[in-house]
């Protein structure tokens, strides 16, 4: 029964990256009336009073040797959404992130933690939760960043992330920001609301940050997302979106947090069409600055009405 879950890696030589080959689960409970993670509550596998928890993925994509698959509980209650936690809620999701990082890198080259939040991208448990992997190769992505953090740091420019934080620190690209971190949409983001989430100091990882630092994580984050849902008086909520924790173990490396805003106006989303999907050329049909601009205003509106 075990060789049935065993996931191998599928290595691309034109693209010369992996992909995971998950033939199971093709049939994963989609549609299901019963939530998973409540039942953990209704079964006593979790504490009492314990609002974040660990749930093994119940049809991982990666198993031991070559990867670990857990889903991330961001609150007991069914019904709540990310926006709808407070910063201490969240403050303890990030904390959960760092304990899963520092486990997780222990054996794996690379942790992949992300939310998936909307219909419309996928989102198939209502459950307030995200995703943790663990995953014994760098992943293409994380992989072209690390390439041009080592020949920046190899050409004596420092810190590729550091550059672009330095450079839109105060500018109009800035949407947000608190002692510990600030927001940007930088000028080569593909969704029209894409933004990055930096730490102010020069840190590679989520499991060398400190408490204060991911409580302002925390904060930051509820922000921008809520940030999004204020958009257009409130047109485009709940926004669709896609967040990503990148980090990795080298020094060198500058963890980042990057949200993708999968709307693009009331009404509207920002697909990955075939330029995108089939060669990776991707369009923005926006101005950054603007969109920028129009979050940093919905952000400040909303943090005048809490």
């Amino acid at each position: 029964m075990q060789e049935e879950y065993t996931t191998p890696l599928v290595w691309n030589p034109i693209l010369r990256q992996h992909l995971v080959n998950a033939a199971h689960r093709m049939n994963r409970r989609e549609g299901t009336t019963e939530c998973p993670f409540c039942a953990d509550v209704k079964n006593g596998l979790v504490e009492e009073g314990k609002q974040v928890w660990l749930h093994p993925n119940d049809f991982p994509p990666l198993q031991p040797p070559v990867g670990e698959a857990y889903v991330v509980i961001y609150n007991r209650d069914h019904n709540k959404t990310f926006t709808q936690l407070t910063v201490d809620e969240v403050f303890e999701v990030t904390r959960l992130w760092r304990s899963l990082y520092n486990d997780l890198s222990t054996r794996y080259s690379t942790v992949m933690t992300f939310e998936n939040s909307g219909t419309s991208i996928g989102q198939t448990q209502f459950h307030p939760h995200g995703q943790t992997y663990g995953i014994s190769i760098i992943p293409s992505y994380l992989e072209r960043e690390l390439e041009t953090v080592i020949l920046e740091d190899e050409a004596g420019n420092g810190c590729p992330f550091c550059q672009v934080q330095c450079e839109l620190s105060g500018s109009e690209q800035e949407v947000d920001q608190n002692e510990h971190w600030q927001a940007f949409l930088p000028p080569y983001v593909r969704y029209p609301y894409e933004t990055h989430l930096y730490p102010r100091r020069h840190v590679a990882n989520i499991g060398d940050m400190s408490d204060e630092e991911l409580r302002d994580l925390a904060a930051l984050l509820l922000n921008v997302i809520r940030g999004y849902n204020a958009l257009s008086d409130g047109e485009m909520a709940p926004m669709p979106y896609l967040l990503g924790l990148h980090q990795l173990a080298d020094e060198r490396f500058h963890f980042h947090v990057e949200i993708l805003a999968i709307g693009r106006a009331p009404g509207k989303l920002k697909y990955a069409a075939s330029s995108e999907s089939i060669w990776g050329q991707w369009t923005n049909d926006s101005s950054p600055v603007q969109k920028a601009q129009e979050l940093h205003s919905a952000i400040e509106k909303m943090k005048k009405g809490q």
